[in-house]
């Protein structure tokens, strides 16, 4: 059933005692190698080239330096406690700068009586003393993969901040058009809405509904785009509490910010692709800006980027365009040991896409990326986004770093959907454009069969504020409402589509919040060490109330007199969050216990003076329209508090010092709970019974990470289940029409195993592999979104599979990196990999028939609620399926250096293809009952009653195919 909507010196880097040598062409392959040495590598790396103002870049002060799965990241880095499959290459730019560990890097105490060192030996023991907070402060293992530059540049223009996770294990992601367009992702079997996301450890998702909002909503373009971001890290499962954000139970995702670079420098870019898609912009970086805001390791540094991206699309009239800037400014202070940084991020997007996937019978007759053209049925955006973030990470001395974090977001979409009155039918029946036995879908009223529930004396008029009537301002024989259309409807006894198959509806969010942490590192005492990290995230989100409107034409105005609902008022959340982590290293640093907790809790409401079971005001209610018609629009406020107690605990044994021929191996287990709160759609007064509570997941996961020499491996295995699921039905006919049950009474569970292999074959050769399995079930029967796109509500029942979920999941590659093969100081790469995407489950519609046992809210078999509710709801197909696939990607990349060019530093090169094969693929199948206007039943037990909008229509397949075969050719010259 259907939702309505840097260039290095030879250096010595001290690694457990161990001097190694690395030259420029080695700090790469030695990152990749030795992952446990990684944050020293790229600390030795900006310490030799004087960098060492760029230090902060993790989540919080305390993981500043640790490009650990659960800390804060630092880009293209991984630490012991990470999976990472970036290719061995020389450390660039964007790897090396967020590194530095300006405020954990410990400088000599004021007041302590030492002398006044030089530069060198001042410069050498921040650093030695910088190591040995980076080794404690980093997290001990977990399942989190990083990503860095390698992946972000085979994703292309053409991929998403969502199509990069797809290189880590058990993330399953898919898109219906080039760029930021309605991304959908799976991590672990749980939906894109139940994960978080974060940029620099700010919350990046909405914390009103989760994953970019309420149904369909800012799905094209988003907060941040790939070209602003310089890595992520994927912690599936629960994170280490000093990691965690509101609202999950299926993972976070760490985004990291584009920072500015060490040197003055302009670069000017631009690509051209496939299916019309081309590329331009530029980034300035200011480098060191000496002067009377600091110099040398002080000065601040600034960067400006922009990029415009237009696009027709791989379907059928879909065009699309992204406007994207970015402005950040990093400030050093005590001597590059504390950083302030500010972020501001203004992105747009608009365009048109598919509300969903099409009939397949269409798609046969028409052509595999066919969609209907503008003047029959089409759906667009127009959406803008700002971000601005403030962060300050303070050293205060060896034992103590602090940081706050502040932050503003708001978000404006605009959603219009429109259908000519010709593509509709009555009773079911196939309207003008669709092959036989299919129909169209829209989302506006009369894509859902709605049409006659509005308008004077129908359920939702209003004779104060919602006073549209459809038919009377877009009358039979009208231009936009043929005589043809509006006879056959009535003929059939039911009211003509004509003035409700249009729609518009506006959504505005704002956010603003602060996030406080503090790291402590006591003395060492017999032995024991600790890190031990607290902190804390506030932030509110307020929402508009979404106002709606109806209209015969595209193009539809946005007065009150054509307003359906959404008059005032809105929904807003307060969160509250306080974390508490100790890491523990015991028995000469070879056990590592970290036990921790987090508290948090919503403060959550809805208001307005005109929502659909609200309060009639009296004057209205005794009025001769209500008295005759009723009336049931009024004032309503709903108010809910949650409070949860989510505690962790990771344990890891090193098994170096027990058992030498083991180095480098480690053994952990970690154990934890995470929450996720009902939307506050749940809070509307059309919910029949009470607001749900949130949704836990009990996360248990091992697993083995072994790091030696040239080869890097990792394993785990998990199980997760998740308890008071949340699950809705939503009326669309019936005398209960307008109203929606949600309920806490679904359970899944999920369980599977992971691995992820890198081994550096020769300095220039690396190979890389994941794969993962996963066994994702429901485990009792009950009201569930049913899909991982999340379209789909219906019914999930004891023991079936989780849809849309791929079983397995894979991607092995090979990485060619050779300097100086063309000419002296060039760089040229090769990357070529597969992904494979194992079976799916797929689902399809009930007619209301079929008996599937007791349901919690609908009540047994038998009765008209339960038809009602089962019509039209999806579940579980035992029949279907999406059969496996392997997609192929290649890039080749070369830099080129110049000299005597001027000011004409380099130009890189870029050839990336997707899809190599051009294979074709299903991303997302299904067979449905598409809602229409179905009439009343004539005989039998429910005479009289309405037959529901999914009633009357025959089950069809509908399908959305993957992006085909796509090449893409960028161009970068770097101007100093």
């Amino acid at each position: 059933m259907k939702k309505i909507n840097i260039p290095l010196l030879h250096c010595t880097l001290m690694q457990q005692g161990e001097p190694a040598s690395l030259n420029k062409s080695s700090i790469g392959a030695y990152r990749v190698l030795h992952p446990s040495a990684t944050m020293a590598v790229a600390l030795m790396a900006t310490t030799c080239a004087g960098l060492y103002s760029n230090a902060v870049r993790a989540q919080d002060s305390a993981t500043a330096v640790s490009a650990s799965a659960s800390g804060g990241t630092s880009h293209g880095h991984h630490a012991q406690s990470a999976t990472s499959t970036t290719p061995a290459r020389t450390v660039p730019q964007a790897e090396a700068t967020p590194v530095a560990t300006a405020p954990t890097a410990a400088a000599p105490a004021q007041g302590a009586g030492t002398t006044v060192a030089s530069p060198k030996s001042k410069m050498e023991e921040i650093y030695v003393r910088a190591q040995r907070r980076l080794l404690r402060e980093k997290d001990s293992p977990s399942a989190a993969t990083v990503l860095g530059e390698d992946h972000i540049r085979q994703a292309g223009i053409t991929g998403s901040i969502v199509s990069i996770l797809r290189d880590a294990p058990s993330v399953n992601v898919y898109s219906q058009g080039i760029g930021n367009n309605e991304p959908v992702m799976s991590i672990r079997g749980a939906r894109g809405s139940e994960v978080a996301s974060t940029l620099d450890g700010v919350p990046m998702q909405d914390l009103l509904n989760g994953g970019s909002g309420g149904y369909l909503n800012s799905i094209i373009g988003g907060r941040f785009n790939l070209d602003q971001i310089s890595g992520v890290t994927i912690m599936p499962g629960v994170a280490y509490p000093a990691s965690t954000t509101f609202g999950t139970i299926g993972g976070t995702i760490d985004y990291h910010s584009l920072r500015p670079a060490q040197k003055r420098q302009i670069d000017i870019f631009g690509s051209l692709g496939s299916y019309g898609t081309y590329n331009e912009g530029f980034q300035f970086d200011s480098g060191k800006l000496n002067g009377w805001m600091g110099e040398g390791i002080n000065a601040p540094r600034l960067m400006i980027k922009y990029s415009n991206m237009q696009t027709r699309g791989y379907i059928d009239h879909t065009p699309a365009r992204y406007n994207n800037m970015e402005f950040a400014f990093d400030k050093p202070y005590d001597d590059g040991m504390s950083l302030f940084q500010l972020t501001a991020l203004y992105n747009t997007g608009s365009g048109k896409f598919v509300a969903e996937p099409l009939p397949i019978a269409y798609l046969n007759e028409y052509g595999k990326y066919a969609n209907y053209d503008p003047s029959q049925a089409f759906s667009s955006e127009n959406n803008d986004y700002f971000t601005l973030i403030l962060k300050n990470d303070k050293y205060i001395n060896d034992y103590i770093t602090a940081g706050v974090t502040g932050f503003y977001e708001f978000s404006d979409s605009t959603m219009e959907s429109y259908a000519n009155p010709a593509a509709f039918a009555p009773n079911g029946g196939s309207g003008a454009y669709d092959p036989p036995g299919t129909s169209i879908f829209a989302q506006n009223p009369a894509g859902f069969g709605e049409q006659g529930l509005y308008g004077y004396g129908n359920l939702f008029y209003d004779p104060q504020v919602y006073t549209y009537d459809g038919a009377s301002r877009f009358p039979a024989g009208s231009a936009a409402c043929p005589s043809s259309v509006a006879n056959m409807w009535s003929a059939a006894g039911q009211a003509s589509p004509c003035g409700y198959n249009a729609q518009l509806s506006y959504t505005r969010t704002d956010t603003y919040g602060i996030r406080p942490r503090l790291t402590i590192t006591p003395p060492t005492v017999w032995g024991i060490q600790q890190t031990i990290k607290v902190g804390a995230l506030i932030a509110k989100e307020t929402g508009n109330s979404s106002p709606t409107y109806a209209w015969g034409t595209s193009n539809i105005p946005r007065t009150s007199s054509n307003l359906i609902s959404g008059y005032d008022g809105g929904p807003q959340r307060v969160m509250y969050q306080g974390y508490f982590q100790d890491k523990i290293d015991l028995f000469k640093n070879t056990l590592h216990i970290t036990p921790g907790f987090v508290v948090e809790g919503t403060q959550s409401s809805l208001t307005g003076s005109k929502i659909y079971g609200g309060t009639v005001p009296a004057g209205l209610a005794s009025s001769a329209y209500c008295q005759q018609y009723g009336c049931g629009t009024g004032a309503y406020s709903a108010h809910k508090w949650d409070r949860e107690w989510l505690p962790f605990i990771n344990v890891t044994y090193d098994l170096d010092k027990v058992l030498p021929a083991a180095k480098g191996l480690s053994l952990y287990g970690s154990w934890g709970n995470s929450a996720l709160y009902a939307p506050t759609s749940d809070f509307s007064p059309e919910v029949m019974g009470s607001v749900p509570n949130a949704s836990i997941v009990h996360m248990a996961e091992g697993g083995i990470k072994y790091n030696r020499s040239n080869l890097t491996v990792s394993i785990d295995y998990f199980y997760q289940k998740i308890d008071r699921d949340f699950g809705m039905f939503n009326y669309q006919s019936g005398p209960d029409a307008g109203m929606s049950i949600y309920t806490n009474a679904g359970q899944r569970a999920m369980k599977g195993e992971e691995m992820s292999v890198v081994y550096q074959v020769t300095p220039q050769i690396q190979l890389f592999g994941n794969f993962s399995h996963l066994s994702d079930h429901y485990k009792a029967t009950a009201l569930e979104s049913i899909s991982v796109q999340e379209d789909q509500f219906g019914i999930a029942t004891n023991g079936s599979p989780v849809t849309g979920v791929p079983q397995w999941l894979s991607t092995i590659g090979i990485d060619y990196n050779k300097r100086s093969m063309f000419r002296h100081g060039d760089d040229f790469n090769v990357r070529f990999q597969g992904q494979y995407t194992g079976h799916q489950y797929t689902s399809y519609d009930l007619t209301g028939s079929e008996n599937v046992g007791p349901i919690p809210g609908i009540g047994s078999y038998g009765s008209y609620a339960y038809y009602n509710a089962t019509a039209g709801s999806t579940t579980y197909d035992p029949h279907g399926g999406i059969a496996p696939y392997m997609i192929f990607s290649l890039d080749l990349n070369y830099e080129m250096p110049l000299k005597n060019a001027g000011p004409l530093k380099s130009l890189n090169f870029d050839v990336n293809v997707y899809n190599l094969f051009n294979t074709f693929y299903w991303q997302y199948k299904y067979r449905q009952i598409s809602p229409s206007s179905c009439g009343n039943f004539t005989s039998g037990p429910f005479a009289g009653q309405a037959v529901s909008n999914y009633g009357c229509s025959k089950q069809f397949s509908d399908g959305l195919p993957g992006q085909p075969a796509s090449v893409t050719f960028s161009v970068r010259a770097r101007f100093g």
